[in-house]
């Protein structure tokens, strides 16, 4: 290996670390989001008042959409990642670095869509069931919470909460289907390419 290639090599690497740094510090939000929610949730429900309802109704959505806000910095890590290790896979001229490859393999696809496909197809793996399980979860104390404000509510404030709750998690819906189709993921795989070259990261031939 040729000094500038060692200069590389260093650059890259100290790269890959930022990146991987970055990926596992997002899950840890994540994770804690996650469970913040969920109490706040077991608040909600313990709770039973008109505001606590509605604040479950409208804060679970907004969890969702916070926890996909939170995972799309963890694909940008993730997806840096696999080029980076990628590229330092051809300077070395062996497949050393393949966690990009296991993690497609363990966790889920690289550049398959989400996070709708896994909300509505049998998981075929544990990150799909997980996310199964907490969109049923939330649904179910939304269901709860609506059914309290159904009682507990004048017919006319139900269905303008209702109508409200509706084009609320609609247009958040709409607005995480369009992104997560991975427009945006794919040009910066092209920008990761045109950088790093076309190889892929447990393959050291481009």
């Amino acid at each position: 290996m040729s000094d500038c290639d060692r200069l590389k090599y260093d650059a890259l690497t100290r790269q890959l670390e930022r990146m991987r740094a970055m990926q596992y510090a997002y899950h840890r939000k994540f994770f804690t989001l996650l469970l913040v929610s969920s109490l706040g949730a077991a608040i909600a429900l313990a709770v039973p008042t008109i505001l606590s309802q509605v604040l479950a109704c409208f804060g679970l959505v907004t969890t969702g959409v916070t926890a996909a806000f939170l995972l799309h910095f963890a694909d940008f890590a993730r997806t840096h990642a696999r080029a980076l290790e990628g590229r330092l896979n051809r300077l070395l001229e062996e497949r050393v670095l393949i966690a990009a490859d296991l993690e497609g393999d363990y966790f889920y696809p690289h550049g398959q869509p989400r996070p709708a496909r896994f909300a509505v197809e049998w998981p075929s793996t544990f990150f799909s069931f997980y996310t199964l399980h907490f969109c049923g979860l939330w649904t179910l104390v939304i269901l709860v919470a609506g059914f309290r404000l159904w009682n507990g509510t004048s017919p006319g404030l139900f269905a303008g909460l209702a109508l409200l709750f509706a084009l609320w998690t609609g247009a958040n819906g709409i607005f995480l289907i369009q992104w997560f189709r991975g427009a945006a993921l794919r040009r910066m795989e092209e920008q990761l390419r045109d950088a790093y070259g076309s190889g892929v990261a447990g393959n050291p031939n481009p």
